[in-house]
């Protein structure tokens, strides 16, 4: 589709069709009430022609209509233009009007507008949020270049996932990518680790164990500590050869100990080998998940505290090339621990979930992700995603809808 240029006045020829229309059929009805019999052949003829614009075109044109209309509120309410004063008519007249298209790529699900930068006073960086709020839509991506900056909009309501049975969430064997919406695909080798924030009743619980188990099905060994002993989550862990369960103090440090021990091992192998540490060694993948990390602090000796924090901090930084990998789950990111301890820098996959504060996303996707919003917040699974490496920025996300009993 064609970029179409955003003007003060852009679709009013909209509303002066109408309203010729309406004028036209009344006056056709009202001749035709008289008597003139060639009048109902004209209401016949506007009648035909209003069916065809109402299936055929009415629905885009609206639609357009509404994006210039919001895109042109937003350069009024925030001064994105400069009028003066005509003296003779004492009417106001754009001096300046920004130079801004947009245009919509279904194949992409995206919505681009697109500013020219004038060089002028007026500050055309830094619209994504407010566009977002004024459009109701996640700000995917923003790009810059030949004198143009362009902000990227999803354009319909991501889609869940359905889940009706576990053949649809059978991987293979040391397949390293696992679906988690439509047009989402998360790949624990390359995004590494991730982190899971939600309330209670986010939709955290359900999909934590579904990530578990498309990580099993794929061949990825399971170490699964809860501090807070989660029944469902420990009736999902138990029995299942491929999952390590801890929740009692010494337990969780000693799981946590021998990952650490596992890391340095494969660490020994592969200064062994004298190979470069990007090339693919075959261990067989594990993956440390810790759920509500963050009650350590509170539960733990203030030695072992530190003894188990520095053993995750280390399986996070160095974990990747020797397969070992790291998840983190919690109720809330207003915590000392994920602001300052750089987890966020090294966590490659976020999940924040539900509603949370701008203290809370600013922790989990940087200072300038702070103001972002999950606009399906009533939903839930719903929330903000983020790739490191791959997205710009969070993007909207729902996690899969899975049916009753499947991951039992």
């Amino acid at each position: 589709m064609k970029y179409r240029k955003v003007r003060p006045n852009s679709y009013i020829w909209l509303k002066l069709l109408y309203a010729i229309f309406f004028i036209v059929l009344f006056q056709s009805i009202l001749f035709g009430l008289i008597g003139e019999n060639i009048w109902w052949f004209i209401v016949g003829i506007m009648v035909i022609l209003g069916v065809l614009y109402i299936k055929i075109a009415r629905k885009k044109l609206i639609k357009a209509r509404d994006i210039s209309r919001l895109i042109h509120k937003h350069i009024r309410e925030n001064e994105l233009y400069q009028t003066e004063t005509n003296g003779r008519k004492n009417r106001e007249v754009y001096i300046f009007y920004p130079e801004v298209y947009w245009r919509i790529d279904k194949s992409l699900n995206t919505l681009f507008i697109r500013f020219r930068l004038s060089g002028n006073k007026i500050n055309l960086r830094g619209l994504e949020q407010g566009l977002s709020d004024r459009l109701e839509k996640i700000c995917l991506n923003v790009y810059e270049e030949r004198g143009y900056i362009e902000y990227l909009f999803e354009l319909e309501t991501e889609k869940r996932l359905v889940i009706n049975n576990k053949e649809e969430i059978q991987g293979t064997y040391g397949e390293t990518q696992v679906t988690l919406a439509p047009s989402f695909v998360w790949d624990y080798r390359k995004v590494v680790g991730f982190m899971l924030i939600g309330a209670t009743g986010s939709g955290k619980t359900t999909l934590s164990r579904f990530l578990i188990t498309n990580l099993i099905n794929r061949g990825v060994r399971i170490i699964y500590v809860d501090v807070k002993r989660d029944l469902e989550m420990e009736r999902f862990c138990s029995g299942n050869l491929m999952i390590t369960y801890a929740y009692e103090t010494e337990a969780i440090a000693k799981v946590i100990s021998e990952v650490a021990e596992e890391l340095q091992n494969r660490t020994q192998d592969i200064s062994n080998m004298k190979i470069d540490e990007d090339f693919d060694f075959g261990f067989n993948p594990v993956f440390l998940i810790c759920d509500e990390i963050i009650l350590m602090k509170l539960i733990f000796p203030k030695k072992l505290y530190d003894e188990t924090i520095k053993r995750i901090n280390e399986i996070i930084v160095g974990g990747r090339s020797k397969n070992i990998f790291c998840g983190l789950i919690s109720q809330s990111a207003l915590a000392e621990y994920f602001g300052n301890s750089g987890i966020r820098g090294n966590i490659g996959l976020k999940i924040a979930l539900g509603h949370l504060m701008s203290t809370e996303y600013s922790m989990i996707f940087g200072q300038e992700f702070s103001d972002i919003k999950n606009l399906r917040y009533n939903e839930i699974g719903s929330g903000l995603i983020m790739r490191s490496g791959e997205d710009s920025r969070p993007r909207e996300f729902v996690a899969p809808y899975i049916k009753n009993g499947v991951l039992d």
